[in-house]
């Protein structure tokens, strides 16, 4: 990923560009760039101004659940490298034997003759020299606020960077800062607010719905995945088990949603509510991606939690199906909650809890099984069934597959969910496959 820089911008007869132009392009055009572009960009701009630069990086502290820190790599002639340092990184001692460190600890540049700089004394020190590096030049770059980042600069150059050099870097310093503050800033709160409430809702917020009462509504295939027994394994655990419970737990249910292209709206105690939009392709890909999610989440081996010395099987449950999924702002005052809300939220509820009453890994709506449409594989009516704030009877189905081998149990007379049986036996219905559902 390269910016599209005319070629006078590269050409060695091009004109040398004053400080004053870079730092003018800093404010004013380089912070609507797209990364690529402004880091590109940069590099040229740096070396039209005289500075013999064969190597930028430019490292940033992250605010991240995943990340401690990301950047950039700048070649001339060269695709733009992206780098992340995360937190197995961090355990390996990466940072410990970084030149960034000794910047981030001192506040002060740090400047190696690569050729007489040991191997040992810092890890980049080896590749350095294969790029037959001869000048490195590590600088300290001041937010607003908080430790600093860390540019680095090289050069091939037998004589190295000059005064000059220096000078042009220490000129554009505070304009670099501000744009990599601002881009970073962008970045945090994208990725926070995707992180906590969804992309999609993160993408409505970012875009001004931030008003109480403001809702969005797409029909989407709806999934709820919710842990069995978790109320009295609580109480028996420590809290940091108890968070570590959940934690595996979901790391058997959300990667499931996301590689099929899910996403979650929300954690609610130990519920995970999911949804697989229908726009752009269709109620029967919606569908067929959730049943696979769902699938894939059940198969997906947990390890077992230890509870007073024995070893107990986490269990959960999915209730499936496909309605209109609401989703704004609700609360009081400057303090409210994106959330999912509406009859179908509500539906979908129901249904997971049906899966804890009926004994049922897997459970789904009859608007979820005809969405499938020409989807592949069968599913057997478990009959309708009696729910909190449904006045009609909430008909639901299961794989064919589990209902061979499974009897329903009578419902749990204390379940939120009455299990009364509103029909015969189960008897299955079979609906032919859509491709890649199988």
């Amino acid at each position: 990923m390269t910016d599209q820089t005319p070629s006078s911008e590269t050409s060695p007869a091009a004109s040398r560009l004053a400080p004053e132009v870079i730092v003018d392009w800093l404010v004013e055009e380089a912070p609507r760039l797209e990364a690529g572009a402004f880091i590109d960009g940069l590099g040229w701009r740096l070396r039209r101004a005289g500075m013999p630069l064969d190597r930028m990086m430019i490292s940033l502290r992250m605010i991240s659940p995943n990340l401690l820190a990301a950047g950039f790599v700048w070649r001339p002639f060269q695709p733009i490298g992206y780098f992340t340092y995360d937190y197995a990184d961090r355990d390996k001692g990466f940072y410990e034997h970084s030149p960034f460190k000794v910047v981030h600890d001192t506040g002060e540049w740090l400047e190696l003759d690569v050729a007489q700089t040991p191997d040992e004394r810092f890890g980049i020190i080896p590749d350095l020299k294969e790029e037959e590096i001869r000048h490195y030049l590590v600088v300290p770059l001041w937010f607003t606020v908080g430790p600093p980042n860390s540019l680095s600069f090289a050069t091939k150059a037998p004589q190295g960077f000059s005064d000059a050099d220096k000078a042009l870097i220490k000129r554009i310093l505070p304009a670099l800062a501000n744009v990599l503050e601002i881009k970073r800033l962008r970045r945090t709160l994208d990725e926070l607010l995707a992180t906590y409430v969804g992309t999609g809702p993160a993408a409505q917020i970012m875009d001004g719905v931030v008003h109480r009462g403001e809702v969005v509504r797409i029909d989407a295939a709806m999934m709820m995945a919710d842990l069995r027994g978790f109320t009295a394994l609580s109480t028996r655990l420590p809290v940091e088990e108890t968070a570590d419970l959940l934690n595996r737990y979901y790391d058997a249910v959300v990667p499931a949603i996301v590689a099929e292209g899910g996403e979650v709206l929300k954690f609610i105690g130990d519920a995970v509510l999911a949804i697989f939009p229908a726009e752009p392709v269709g109620a029967p890909d919606a569908c067929a991606r959730a049943l696979r999610a769902a699938e894939a989440a059940m198969a997906t081996e947990i390890e077992p939690v230890v509870v007073d010395g024995e070893p107990h099987t986490i269990q959960f449950g999915i209730g499936l199906h496909f309605g209109e999924a609401v989703y704004g702002n609700v609360g009081s005052g400057n303090r409210l909650d994106f959330t999912a809300v509406g009859r179908d939220v509500n539906v979908l509820a129901r249904i997971s809890q049906l899966c804890s009453v009926l004994q049922r890994p897997l459970l789904a709506s009859e608007s979820f099984v005809g969405g499938l449409g020409e989807a592949d594989g069968a599913f057997a009516s478990l009959g309708g069934h009696s729910a909190r704030g449904l006045s009609d009877p909430l008909y639901v189905f299961e794989p064919a597959a589990e209902a061979a081998t499974a009897i329903v149990t009578e419902p749990n007379p204390v379940a939120a969910v009455s299990g009364e049986r509103k029909d015969p036996p189960p008897e299955t219905v079979v609906f032919p496959a859509a491709a890649g559902s199988a």
